[in-house]
């Protein structure tokens, strides 16, 4: 997958910009709050529909505006592509395909798939299990539309199940309904969850012990429901969580809470069987996050043939030169986006696009 230019109008601090990029790396640098990041964030806006960063659309239209669009010529399985996003504050967001309207987020799941690294990520081990849930459901939403979709029906479930546990005269019929139908989305997530995890693994165990030079076995552990999820769980999953949710049920009711679900999660990240959270160094945490996010970037090539689209926002600089040299060596045959401040050392990349960016704007662009 490649983008080839991205069209700003009105978004973040872009009053108008066109940018074209090549299909190699692209360094975009600059001083801090220069835009750079919104570069990125527009491109990721076009894989799921919404932003890594914002909490609401209106927050990325320009102070100054009402409206704000986006638009980005791409190339993705054998096609050109072309984009565009409307945002305005008083109205719900539009998003174009070929110009045929896109009516849900999951309609444009899987036209640009992408993977994003920036410094919050690093603290993606040793923090708590929101982020990790949340990064984990980025990568299998794009590679499945139905899970996406479930997702989404599930939160809404567990929203209304909540409002339930909250209301002094509880209608325990249809409280009933909503487990008999949180338990059924339950199996389907925690099987794809699990499955998912599964390759991930497997990926991340043969980079880590390239990185670590065979030193460090790297394992995936994960916790759902307050079990270690295997292979047999998988197997008797429906009838254990039935149990599980009739165990559960009276603390539900008692905190006014849905405790029971996978919106609880977890992944532990173990290195030789120790869990990395609990044991590991900080240098050994960041390399877990990094051997991670190369794992789901050869996990697009295997599932869909094609790389995804790498946004490196500002990584490089939290990584010494020995990870830097193997991000770029080990990331080589997909096109790159890396944001940084400092462009001097990334000098010696082959077929490399500088874009400086100075105040909302592109301030030069040379290839080398």
């Amino acid at each position: 997958m490649i983008v080839k230019k991205i069209n700003l109008k009105n978004f973040r601090n872009y009053k108008r910009a066109e940018i074209d990029f090549n299909e190699n790396i692209n360094i975009i640098y600059g001083n801090n709050a220069q835009g750079k990041t919104n570069i990125l964030e527009g491109i990721y806006l076009f894989s799921l529909g919404k932003s890594n960063r914002a909490q609401k659309d209106d927050e990325m239209i320009n102070f100054d505006e009402n409206e704000a669009s986006l638009e980005l010529n791409f190339f993705s399985k054998e096609r050109d592509k072309f984009g565009k996003i409307e945002l305005n504050r008083k109205k719900r967001k539009k998003i174009f395909l070929n110009e045929i309207p896109v009516k849900r987020n999951s309609d444009l799941v899987g036209s640009l798939n992408v993977v994003f690294f920036g410094p919050e990520y690093l603290s993606l081990v040793r923090e708590g299990p929101k982020n990790r849930r949340k990064n984990l459901d980025i990568l299998i939403s794009q590679l499945k539309v139905q899970y996406m979709n479930s997702l989404s029906d599930y939160k809404k479930l567990i929203e209304q199940k909540s409002a339930l546990l909250k209301d002094d005269k509880k209608d325990k019929i249809f409280l009933s309904v909503l487990n008999e139908k949180i338990i059924a989305l339950s199996v389907y997530l925690i099987k794809t969850r699990f499955l998912y995890i599964k390759k991930i693994e497997e990926i991340s165990k043969k980079i880590q012990l390239e990185i670590s030079e065979g030193k460090e076995n790297l394992e995936l552990e994960y916790i759902s429901c307050g079990m270690n999820i295997d292979e047999n769980k998988i197997k008797n999953l429906e009838e254990i969580l039935k149990k599980k949710a009739e165990e559960m049920f009276h603390r539900e009711e008692k905190y006014f809470e849905c405790i029971f679900g996978p919106h609880r999660d977890d992944i532990d990240f173990k290195i030789n069987g120790q869990s990395l959270k609990l044991f590991g160094s900080q240098g050994q945490q960041k390399t877990a996050v990094l051997v991670q996010k190369i794992a789901e970037v050869e996990l697009f090539r295997e599932e869909i043939g094609e790389y995804p689209v790498l946004l490196l926002d500002d990584i490089m600089s939290e990584l010494d030169s020995q990870r830097q040299d193997f991000v770029l060596n080990k990331l080589s045959n997909m096109q790159i986006f890396i944001t940084c401040t400092d462009a001097e050392r990334l000098k010696v990349l082959k077929d490399a696009n500088f874009i400086e960016i100075e105040k909302g704007s592109m301030k030069k662009c040379t290839c080398i």
